[in-house]
């Protein structure tokens, strides 16, 4: 009896473990796009002219997270962003634009999150991006789509790990916009799923960054179509 208890406590963690990563991931990815969606670029004196404001972990600032809570949850999709509690948030280290909505959390001393702009301001994410890089952001994640080619590009090469879509982890408000898995900008395994796409059981492929995962390419292909991408996990390499 003892040994189902602790089974089931361990079941029941990990559950809870899957649908946190799978609501952390859609948060970060939905509020990411309000900043990368903007294909425009600050030059280095506009950039070298922002000052930021921030609430370190070790020493919070009460104003500064008050206003990040309220920066962060400002935009049109807030209603979507339900990851990060004020309590949460405040065991991270924030980081805003003075006098704007627009910043970045760092969680856990390296983990990029809450990268967001409900601002006036654009082309922000390079600037976002070399700050974050700058105090230590080592680490993000997102769902599979147009940040992947990204992120890569600012340099977080090393996949380290992915949790492959479940429909009972799905977050709320969930569009299930489709993603071209064939596109190396769009999807880590449009070089190891090329030449089977019809394949219809389970075999281990070679992903982005060579990750090596178990997939059944055709149900991954009509995942993807369907707007049910993966959860990828990104370090710098």
């Amino acid at each position: 009896m003892k040994e189902l208890i602790e089974n089931w406590r361990n079941y029941l963690k990990e559950q809870t473990a899957n649908s946190t990563a799978f609501d952390e991931a859609a948060s970060d990815t939905m509020s990411a796009m309000t900043v990368f969606a903007d294909e425009s670029s600050l030059t280095e004196e506009e950039a070298a002219g922002l000052q930021y404001e921030f609430s370190l972990a070790k020493s919070p600032n009460p104003e500064v997270l008050e206003r990040f809570t309220q920066s962060l949850y400002s935009g049109a999709r807030a209603g979507f962003l339900s990851a990060y509690s004020e309590s949460e948030l405040r065991s991270m280290d924030l980081y805003m634009i003075k006098g704007h909505n627009a910043g970045f959390a760092i969680k856990d001393g390296d983990d990029i999150v809450s990268v967001h702009n409900n601002s006036s301001l654009r082309g922000l994410g390079s600037e976002f991006m070399r700050k974050a890089k700058e105090v230590g952001g080592r680490r993000l994640d997102h769902f599979d789509g147009f940040l992947s080619g990204l992120y890569r590009r600012y340099g977080f090469t090393d996949v380290y790990e992915v949790y492959q879509w479940d429909e009972q982890y799905k977050p709320k408000g969930w569009k299930y916009d489709a993603v071209d898995i064939s596109n190396p900008a769009t999807s880590i395994y449009a070089g190891a799923i090329k030449d089977k796409f019809n394949l219809d059981r389970d075999v281990k492929v070679k992903a982005e960054d060579n990750f090596v995962i178990e997939i059944n390419p055709a149900n991954k292909v009509n995942q993807y179509k369907y707007g049910r991408p993966d959860v990828i996990m990104r370090r710098l390499a």
